[in-house]
């Protein structure tokens, strides 16, 4: 009786040896890991991408506020707070990530756009420095007819490891989004 169970288990082991039931699991299990990466650092890459469009869309509405006087009189009189400006930005943009704090605001005028461009700030340098506090916040709208350039940032922190590679800022840790406008004033009157 033994040796019949004995060879019976035998003949079980050898049958399941030589199987190949089991090998597509084997082969998913040894690429699953990967595969669900590369998936996740797709769809935040494309997450990430979608935030910045956002902040750039904000950032053009915001501007058409500043080029046609709803926020500076025809004599440079600022009609608009900083804050309030940049709650007019959070408004779209806090549709998608969470604006208190987060997003930051520049902007700047000139008499021509060649002197704006030499005291435009490089994004990098609208919101927080490496070590955590704040660059010096900017909001000169400008006068009727005058160039001007409205900034808005985000920090972006990167969920999955290994992203530094797109990262600008924190040691590859964090990309900095923004978006950008450079435009003249209309001449909207007193």
């Amino acid at each position: 009786m033994k040796t019949e169970s004995k060879s019976w288990l035998k003949r079980r082991f050898f049958s399941y040896r030589h199987s190949e039931k089991g090998a597509t699991a084997v082969e998913f299990a040894l690429v699953a890991g990967p595969f669900f990466y590369v998936l996740g650092c797709i769809c935040e890459t494309g997450l990430m991408l979608f935030t910045e469009y956002v902040i750039q869309n904000s950032v053009q509405e915001a501007a058409r506020m500043v080029r046609t006087g709803q926020v500076t009189a025809g004599d440079g009189s600022i009609l608009m707070s900083a804050s309030d400006f940049k709650d007019k930005i959070c408004e779209e943009v806090g549709i998608i990530i969470d604006c208190d704090g987060a997003v930051s605001v520049y902007v700047n005028n000139a008499t021509t756009f060649n002197t704006l461009t030499a005291a435009i700030a490089d994004p990098l340098t609208v919101g927080k420095k490496p070590d955590g506090t704040a660059y010096t916040t900017v909001f000169l709208p400008g006068a009727e007819l005058r160039a001007a350039t409205v900034i808005a940032t985000y920090d972006w922190d990167f969920a999955f490891p290994f992203m530094d590679f797109l990262g600008n800022i924190g040691d590859g840790s964090e990309r900095r989004l923004y978006g950008l406008a450079i435009f003249r004033n209309e001449p909207f009157g007193t």
